[in-house]
C-alpha cells in the first residue's frame, strides 16, 4: 500500500480528465510561493498588532479586535483548511484563505516569542526556507529517493509524533513525575532528542510532498491541482517552520539559563 502526506490522499479519489492545461511542477512551486507570501504578509500584520498591544499603545478595542482575530483565524484554519484538502475546484480559494488565517494565527505565536527573544523568528524562517531548498535539492537532484518504504517510514514517524505530542501532554497536565521536565525543561537532553528528531521528520516529509508534486506533473493532471499540490507543500512548510521555531526556542532558553 502506497503511504504519503495524509493531505495528498483526497487526490486520488478524483478523476483526472485530459486538458491543454496540465498540472506542472513550475505552476506548483509558483502557486506555493504565492501561498507563502499571503502567510508572511498576514503574520506581518498580527505581529505589528502584537507589538501594538505590548508597547502599551493600544486601546480596548484594539486589543478585542485583535484577540476576535485571533479566535477567529483558529476557527478558520480549521475549517478552510479541511474544505482546501477535500475540495479540489474549491482549493484555489480556501488555500489563499487558510494561508491568511494560518499567517494571523503564526504571526501571534512568533511575535509573542519574538517579544521573549528578538530575532528569533526571522531566524527560524530564513532556516525554513533554507532546509526547504536544501531537501528540494536531495530530492530532484535523486540523492534521496522516495520509495515505497520511505514513504511509509514518513508516515509512520508522523503519526508517531502526533499520537506521542497528545500522550506527552495529557501525562504532563496529570502531573506525572518527570513529563513538564521532558516539555517544558530547556536542558532535559530526552527534550532535545524529541525536537532534534521531529525537525528532522518534518524536514524528510517534504521529499514526500516533492515526490508526489512530481508524480501529479507526470500524470498531466488538471491546471487546477497545481493549487491541491501547493496547499500540501505550504501546509508542509509552515509545520517545519513551527517545529524549527520550537527547537530556537530551547535553544535560547537553555543558553540563557
Amino acid at each position: 500500500m502506497e503511504l504519503r502526506n495524509p493531505l495528498f490522499k483526497s487526490m486520488d479519489r478524483d478523476t483526472y480528465e485530459g486538458s491543454e492545461a496540465v498540472c506542472t511542477l513550475h505552476g506548483t512551486f509558483g502557486k506555493t510561493f504565492i501561498l507563502l507570501f499571503i502567510t508572511i504578509a498576514s503574520a506581518i500584520g498580527a505581529m505589528i498588532m502584537l507589538r501594538t498591544i505590548a508597547g502599551d499603545k493600544a486601546t480596548d478595542d484594539y486589543i478585542m479586535t485583535f484577540v476576535g482575530l485571533l479566535v477567529g483565524s483558529v476557527i478558520a484554519v480549521l475549517i478552510f483548511g479541511i474544505i482546501a484538502n477535500f475540495s479540489t475546484r474549491l482549493c484555489p480559494i480556501f488555500s489563499v484563505l487558510f494561508s491568511i488565517s494560518m499567517g494571523f494565527l503564526l504571526g501571534a505565536i512568533s511575535g509573542v516569542v519574538d517579544l521573549v527573544y528578538p530575532g528569533i523568528a526571522l531566524i527560524a524562517i530564513i532556516l525554513t526556507f533554507v532546509v526547504t531548498l536544501v531537501m528540494g535539492i536531495l530530492y530532484f537532484t535523486g540523492i534521496i529517493k522516495v520509495g515505497h518504504k520511505f514513504q511509509a517510514f514518513i508516515f509512520s514517524a508522523l503519526i508517531s509524533i502526533f499520537i506521542g505530542s497528545i500522550v506527552l501532554a495529557i501525562l504532563a497536565a496529570c502531573n506525572v513525575p518527570g513529563m513538564r521536565d521532558i516539555l517544558y525543561n530547556p536542558s532535559n537532553p530526552i527534550g532535545w532528542v524529541i525536537d532534534i528528531l521531529v525537525a528532522i521528520v518534518a524536514a524528510l516529509s517534504l521529499c514526500v510532498d516533492f515526490d508526489y508534486a512530481a508524480q501529479l506533473a507526470d500524470r498531466e493532471a488538471e491546471k487546477i491541482y497545481e493549487w491541491k499540490a501547493a496547499f500540501c507543500l505550504t501546509t508542509s512548510i509552515i509545520y517545519l517552520y513551527m517545529r524549527i521555531l520550537n527547537l530556537l526556542i530551547r535553544i535560547a532558553a537553555a543558553s540563557k539559563k
